[in-house]
């Protein structure tokens, strides 16, 4: 498909992208020469009518100086054809249609393809992160099973992001993740406390039972924005996309992760406000 073509203001050159364009008038010929205009004539799921030609005047402003543009466009053109049967005796008629497009995009059109490349990319970066052995791992509903499944996921991808140091405790490879402070804290504290579970009569806190979950979302959310953050760099896609309002992006990123959230995280009120303050502090841009 053809790429659509940016507006060039005629009287100060400046190259935009019309938020919209707004349907001035419209003037519809009919078969018989007659002229109609406002919008009595339409496009209905039964055919053009008037049947011959529609055309309707569309217009816009230059953002930069407010000067008004007018375009003319020709949407639809029907012509009426008569065939003749093989047995000679049937005369029928039928109409070519043809449309013809309008080169320009408005500002909605062209932010919805942009959103499209960028969560495509998101997209392949999430399945080439492969962390398909975390999610759902809030159906796991007792607090310390989740804890025990958790940490030999855990076990396993640090073994498959540091092959030689497969021999190493579990607290140095967690050391080896680059984790925030607060998230390493967590892990280390839970790593002990599982030990605790696991070798004595320990029994989880609600407390503990807290910092289970959180840790649990935190770790998904940790290395996703490590995977992540460097596609939706704000003065990157600026420079990218130099006609899209990043704000707008970011609302079209915004939408697209929290239904992925949905799909992979199950866990109530606590960790939708988790990915809710992790989503605003993710799409903070600099311009």
């Amino acid at each position: 498909m053809r790429e659509k073509e940016k507006l060039k203001c005629p009287v100060c050159d400046t190259k935009f992208i019309p938020r919209t364009f707004y349907p001035e008038e419209a003037i519809f010929s009919t078969s018989d020469g007659k002229k109609l205009s406002g919008f009595n004539g339409y496009i209905s799921s039964s055919g053009v009518k008037p049947t011959e030609v529609v055309l309707s005047t569309w217009i816009t402003y230059c953002p930069s100086c407010n000067y008004v543009l007018k375009f003319v466009k020709e949407i639809v053109k029907k012509e009426k054809i008569q065939t003749q049967s093989t047995l000679g005796k049937d005369i029928k008629e039928k109409y070519n249609n043809y449309y013809y497009g309008f080169q320009f995009e408005d500002y909605s059109q062209y932010l919805q393809d942009i959103s499209e490349q960028v969560k495509s990319t998101i997209e392949t970066s999430l399945k080439n992160l492969n962390l398909s052995a975390f999610e759902n791992m809030h159906d796991i509903k007792e607090t310390f099973k989740l804890l025990v499944r958790f940490y030999a996921n855990l076990e396993n991808y640090c073994n498959s992001q540091f092959t030689e140091e497969i021999d190493k405790d579990l607290k140095d490879k967690i050391k080896l993740l680059d984790l925030s402070p607060d998230l390493e804290e967590i892990l280390l504290e839970l790593n002990e406390i599982r030990d605790k579970t696991i070798h004595s009569d320990y029994e989880l806190s609600d407390e503990d039972k807290l910092k289970v979950n959180r840790a649990v979302t935190g770790f998904m959310l940790n290395r996703i924005e490590k995977h992540i953050k460097p596609l939706i760099n704000g003065k990157k896609l600026k420079n990218k996309y130099n006609y899209v309002d990043i704000q707008d992006l970011n609302s079209e990123i915004k939408i697209y992760l929290n239904e992925y959230f949905k799909n992979i995280f199950n866990n109530g009120r606590a960790a939708n406000d988790q990915i809710k303050n992790f989503l605003e502090q993710l799409l903070v841009h600099e311009i």
